[in-house]
């Protein structure tokens, strides 16, 4: 469940009203600390077709102030032929003055550059917005904190419209924003993808996972449309001129819990599913996160029986074109992987800081369907 952010207009009314018994006339802060969140911003537009990769977020490293802890949301959308990003920066602090101050630091950054490095007069030329396609080809997006040490408190929110089709390989990264302390302010960072047509990566923490595949996802990843296809219509057959399966991996980080959905749109393409909860589990253990492959709307959905007995794991071969060519596992492969199991408490906007009861919810489960996600 994504998190429900509010406008900053309205946030000034809610932090300056909790401030208000504690600030006198005049005074530019308190003692109160507060979450702010600011209005969404379009802070670029560039041409898909440029793109062969695109990468949103990042973690927070010892060395770089990129971290973004913050929701991840991309939709694929007819009509445009741009790659439109929304930026929408937070923050805790004890002033709305003070949340700006905040709010300033926090720029976008979008460079041909898959490690990140501040601004600088040697790196233009490696900016997303460089049109010249035989210079920059991929795009990693990030928010950069113009400042000596990013807060930990201080991160953004993404959301990227593509146009529907784009074929380019989808990276996501972001982390979850505990640092107001995880009973105080557990701001989990969630990821919607909605129409991915390409490899998908996700990496995060335990923010839930939703991801509706494009139904004419082509089968391999390292080719074109028109060479994957020819390779099917010749039964996936070695030598056909396309050699890697597109492949949808989504991971979260040691230690977490997530809840992870796909929805892979099409009954009748190859894939090879391999779902798993990573949590310590015995035979006896009533609470147990299930790893889940809707078999119903396939035609051949063989799942893997040495995982028969293991709710947390499920392997599955779905539509194996058994022709003596085609080799086992290299279908369009879809892998789910929560590394625990655990309730999980979050907040659903900013009102939830200090609650003296926070929503709470199991997470681990990790699922593939055919339909289920219909409104992302």
């Amino acid at each position: 469940m994504t998190k429900r952010l509010l406008p900053h207009t309205l946030l000034s009314i809610i932090a300056i009203a909790s401030l208000a018994a504690c600030n006198g006339p005049g005074d530019e802060g308190g003692d109160v600390r507060e979450p702010y969140i600011d209005d969404w911003e379009t802070v670029a537009e560039l041409p898909a077709a440029q793109f062969t990769l695109l990468s949103v977020g990042d973690r927070l490293t010892s060395d770089d102030n990129f971290a973004n802890r913050g929701d991840v949301e991309i939709h694929y959308e007819p009509g445009t032929d741009l790659i439109t990003v929304e930026m929408q920066r937070f923050t805790v602090a004890e002033s709305e003055m003070l949340a700006q101050a905040n709010f300033d630091k926090m720029q976008y950054w979008g460079y041909a550059l898959s490690t990140p490095e501040p601004p600088a007069d040697d790196n233009t030329l490696e900016q997303c917005s460089n049109t010249d396609a035989d210079a920059v080809s991929t795009c990693y997006i990030r928010n950069y904190y113009d400042g000596l040490t990013q807060p930990i408190r201080d991160g953004a929110n993404f959301r990227v419209t593509i146009p529907e089709g784009w074929p380019g390989q989808l990276l996501v990264v972001t982390s979850d924003n505990l640092g107001e302390g995880v009973e105080t302010y557990p701001d989990r960072s969630d990821v919607i993808v909605d129409g991915v047509n390409g490899d998908l990566s996700v990496d995060m923490d335990s923010g839930n996972v939703q991801v509706r595949v494009d139904p004419s996802l082509a089968h391999y990843s390292d080719c074109s449309l028109e060479a994957s296809q020819t390779c099917e219509e010749m039964g996936y057959v070695m030598g056909c001129g396309c050699t890697v399966p597109t492949n949808i991996s989504i991971a979260n980080n040691s230690g977490q819990a997530s809840n992870i959905t796909v929805d892979v749109g099409a009954t009748d393409n190859w894939y090879s599913m391999i779902l798993e909860n990573r949590g310590d589990f015995s035979a006896s253990d009533e609470f147990v996160c299930a790893a889940t492959i809707d078999c119903a709307p396939f035609d051949d959905c063989v799942i893997d029986e040495a995982y028969a007995n293991d709710p947390a794991q499920e392997r599955a071969e779905v539509n194996f074109p058994n022709n003596g060519m085609a080799a086992e596992g290299a279908g369009i492969r879809i892998e789910l992987t929560s590394d625990s199991c655990a309730n999980i408490t979050y907040v659903d906007g900013i009102e939830d800081h200090g609650a003296e009861e926070l929503p709470e919810e199991k997470r681990g489960e990790v699922s593939v369907c055919v339909g289920c996600l219909s409104d992302l």
